[in-house]
């Protein structure tokens, strides 16, 4: 009898040691539901070029490195007048654009004119 109590005994303990206790499983975002996604920062560079007829605005982020962003009359420019037409004509004028990634395209939500030093 005592051997059966014994056997019982080290496997209640061995099933007792395999569980994790509940605080350390991670909890799981409810099915259907994406975690959130985070905005990229902002990036300051020079305008390169404007098209207002696509929509388009190209800056340089570092002397090899250019991005492209699509605007919107939603989007919001701070720092000149005319809102995106006070660009036009403006190459190498410094910006920070706020933006959101759909895909591989880049979303201006917020595009900043630095003034000049």
């Amino acid at each position: 009898m005592k051997l059966i109590q014994s056997c019982m005994a080290f496997a209640i303990a061995g099933a007792l040691v395999g569980v994790p206790p509940v605080s350390a499983q991670q909890a799981k975002p409810p099915a259907g539901q994406a975690p959130a996604k985070k905005n990229p920062e902002p990036v300051t560079g020079e305008m390169v070029s404007l098209n207002t007829s696509t929509k388009t605005l190209i800056m340089k982020t570092a002397p090899e490195t250019e991005m492209k962003f699509s605007y919107s009359d939603d989007t919001v420019i701070v720092g000149v007048d005319k809102g995106i037409e006070g660009l036009t004509g403006n190459p190498g004028v410094l910006l920070t654009v706020t933006y959101d990634e759909h895909g591989t395209a880049n979303i201006a939500l917020k595009i900043e004119v630095k003034p000049k030093p």
